[in-house]
């Protein structure tokens, strides 16, 4: 189901793809990868010798994503489980950090992204993507399903990154690319 709602052609995951424009061989982190979506678009972008880690808290998730990986012969996917003692990523490993309707999860934002620096490489990008906060109620309206764009670009900020670039082409999402400082 959420690869489903991840590919539907008003998420414009083809867009996003293209504008983060990762190199063969890049590393990236996927968290809150959900069903992979995204997790096995990037694996087939980053190629045999990149790398990507499929990160969540839900273990039945990841165990979906490794089997569909391993069945699809897709040889560079990681999973991580997210546990007590935190997240286990390579120290300076990854070139981008994706987060794609995650950072309204979070209880400490500011704190999560500080930590999160030390698994970036240098010059290396997080990109936070998550609903707006809609004028109309509905159901992402009503359970706080959404982070406003003002309180991620401080928050980030307030973490030591700095945005490099922001897109407007996703109807129902705001789209942040930050870097540290």
């Amino acid at each position: 189901m959420l690869n489903r709602r991840a590919s539907h052609p008003k998420f414009k995951a083809d867009e996003i793809i293209e504008v983060l424009s990762l190199q063969k061989g890049a590393v990236v982190a996927d968290i809150g990868s959900g069903g992979g979506y995204f997790t096995i678009r990037f694996a087939k972008t980053v190629g045999l010798n990149g790398r990507v880690f499929a990160v969540d808290t839900n273990a039945r998730l990841l165990a979906y994503v490794k089997n569909y990986a391993k069945k699809n012969q897709i040889t560079n996917v990681e999973t991580v489980l997210i546990d007590k003692n935190g997240l286990n990523l390579p120290k300076e490993g990854c070139d981008l950090i994706f987060l794609r309707n995650v950072f309204h999860h979070l209880n400490q934002p500011e704190h999560y992204f500080k930590t999160l620096k030390c698994f970036l490489k240098p010059g290396g990008r997080v990109v936070v993507i998550d609903y707006k906060k809609r004028k109309t109620l509905n159901v992402i309206a009503l359970i706080g399903h959404y982070a406003e764009e003002a309180f991620i670009q401080e928050t980030m900020k307030n973490a030591g990154y700095v945005l490099v670039e922001r897109y407007d082409f996703l109807p129902e999402q705001t789209f942040n690319v930050f870097r540290a400082m």
